[in-house]
């Protein structure tokens, strides 16, 4: 299990570097405010993620990604080393889905827990609304360990808006609805930056 959760970290990191030196790339940041589903007051806990991908012409994308978990009112922190293989397609100038499958490393930074490998899958559709705006109008997550003991199984259904603001940088934001084994468990008020080069 360490040996794997290992290797996906290498690859998360090589992956991500990578996708910084290649032509038709992206870098991304986002932070993320995961609130309380019964009660949007209670903070519980705050996400900083760094990503990068490789976007090819026959639309298969590369990616890799960092993500960073502190939790409120405890020492605990996370981290998500993740590697991903997407497939977009386009079915006209407004329309696209994007699927893909991952592996990943959960990391326990601080605190007490277990460090573990997790597979998984995403599904997402966009909607382009005139030059500078994109609806981010659906994408789901299916993620969990690959053992039962690692308490992992947390879906998400998001939806959002991105603003291109030039040919190079967008920003958006994103509200995410969480579960934990399939109970409602927090939502999820993102802001991100991204930047294609």
């Amino acid at each position: 299990m360490i040996r794997l959760t290992s290797s996906a970290a290498v690859a998360a990191i090589v992956l991500t570097t990578t996708a910084a030196l290649a032509d038709n790339n992206r870098f991304n940041f986002s932070i993320t405010s995961d609130r309380k589903e019964s009660d949007l007051g209670v903070p519980s806990s705050t996400k900083l993620l760094v990503g990068g991908d490789h976007t090819f012409g026959n639309g298969l994308i590369l990616g890799g990604s960092a993500e960073y978990a502190g939790t409120a009112f405890s020492s605990s922190a996370t981290a998500n080393l993740e590697t991903t293989l997407a497939y977009r397609i386009r079915f006209d100038e407004v329309f696209s889905v994007t699927g893909s499958v991952g592996l990943g490393g959960h990391l326990q930074v601080q605190g007490s827990g277990q460090d573990f490998p997790y597979y998984v899958f995403r599904a997402a559709a966009d909607v382009k609304l005139g030059d500078s705006f994109i609806w981010n109008a659906v994408a789901f997550r299916y993620r969990d360990g690959f053992s039962a003991s690692d308490n992992f199984l947390t879906p998400q259904l998001a939806t959002g808006l991105t603003y291109k603001i030039d040919e190079h940088n967008t920003v958006g934001g994103k509200i995410q609805y969480n579960w934990k084994d399939w109970n409602p468990d927090t939502i999820g008020f993102q802001i991100a930056y991204g930047h294609s080069f």
